[in-house]
């Protein structure tokens, strides 16, 4: 199959993470996939992953937005456009009318109120089926965009190379050594875009309550984002030893997650978190918040993790305080969540479920 990726994202967690994984395993099968950006930034990182790519203006859904797409469809004769957010899908479906691809919409939060007007009609009759990342996006699809209901669906979680992300001792001392955080002292982490809606706000004031209860401890952020002045006056005045490490490369992160003692995901709505992903698979200890998709990822038998309630800094914090108190659990959850990727969400099982609903979609 010729297959088309969409990304207007800017940076490389959530979606561009999950299009690498997808572009990479779609060639390994021998399909052509070829990703599409509209930001320099991310053009760098899938170059540098070795991936394909191809960059398109992308501040508008204009003509000249459209004509550029669709020079990228016509090069590559796509038979279909995989793509995530309501931009994406409506200039995916104003290039498919010139360009016969199949538009295939990986359905996404969106933060916005639904738009009903004439236009999103229009562009939603392109879309010829839609891809699932949980249970819950689903429901939350059939909510905000009924029309779903009439175009194929099926249900993909993302997956995780486990070979990839596993958790080396000498990674974790070269991460503590390099941001100076002793060896003895307790490493929570959290990696997220530093964005409005990821939570961080929520885990300083939970790990600020653990600490002034007597528990001393670093709090690592692994991301970078639009808040990171306003997370650092945070910190500075509740005084939480924190480290703010950037955007970290894929083996620096993984070094920072064997380096941690608990791994907290604040981010109070979710499809289906890489980051918590990616921590199960490097078997660590995950307290994360209740919310969209997590639970399905996570499990919700307390078995291979730990959820709380949304907006309750002092129930994160009970739990930090007794998971860092209590390394025996905290192993036995690590196990247990790496144990739930390999069986569950392999990474192989993922480009299956994309292979087969493309060659459906593509054959129709």
């Amino acid at each position: 199959m010729q297959l088309a990726l969409l990304t207007s994202a800017k940076g490389w967690r959530g979606s561009a993470a999950s299009y690498a994984k997808l572009a990479r395993g779609l060639a390994g099968r021998g399909h052509e996939a070829q990703l599409i950006t509209a930001s320099a930034r991310l053009t760098a990182r899938f170059t540098a992953e070795r991936l394909p790519v191809s960059e398109i203006p992308g501040q508008n859904t204009g003509p000249r937005e459209v004509w550029a797409l669709w020079r990228v469809l016509r090069r590559i004769a796509a038979q279909a456009i995989v793509v995530d957010t309501p931009r994406d899908l409506r200039l995916a479906s104003l290039a498919s009318l010139l360009h016969p691809a199949k538009v295939v919409y990986r359905y996404n939060l969106n933060y916005r109120p639904a738009r009903n007007d004439l236009a999103d009609r229009l562009y939603a009759r392109r879309v010829s089926a839609c891809v699932f990342q949980s249970c819950f996006i689903q429901e939350e699809a059939s909510r905000q965009a009924p029309w779903v209901a009439r175009v194929p669906g099926y249900r993909v979680a993302n997956g995780y190379d486990t070979e990839l992300f596993v958790a080396r001792p000498a990674q974790a001392t070269a991460f503590r050594r390099k941001w100076s955080i002793p060896a003895e002292t307790p490493m929570v982490l959290t990696s997220a875009k530093l964005a409005r809606d990821k939570g961080h706000e929520l885990a300083i004031r939970a790990l600020d309550q653990v600490r002034r209860g007597g528990l001393e401890l670093t709090y690592v952020i692994c991301g970078d984002g639009v808040r990171e002045p306003e997370l650092r006056t945070l910190v500075s005045g509740s005084g939480l030893p924190t480290r703010f490490t950037g955007l970290l490369e894929t083996d620096e992160l993984i070094a920072g997650l064997a380096a941690a003692d608990l791994v907290v995901h604040p981010s109070p709505q979710e499809i289906f978190p890489n980051a918590v992903g990616e921590a199960m698979s490097c078997g660590r200890a995950v307290v994360a918040i209740d919310s969209g998709g997590t639970g399905e990822l996570l499990g919700r038998d307390g078995s291979a993790g730990v959820l709380v309630p949304p907006h309750d800094a002092g129930a994160l914090a009970g739990v930090v305080t007794a998971l860092l108190r209590d390394p025996g659990r905290r192993a036995r959850l690590g196990k247990a969540a790496r144990a739930r990727i390999q069986d569950e969400f392999p990474l192989g099982r993922m480009i299956d479920g994309y292979e087969a609903a493309l060659r459906q979609v593509v054959g129709s």
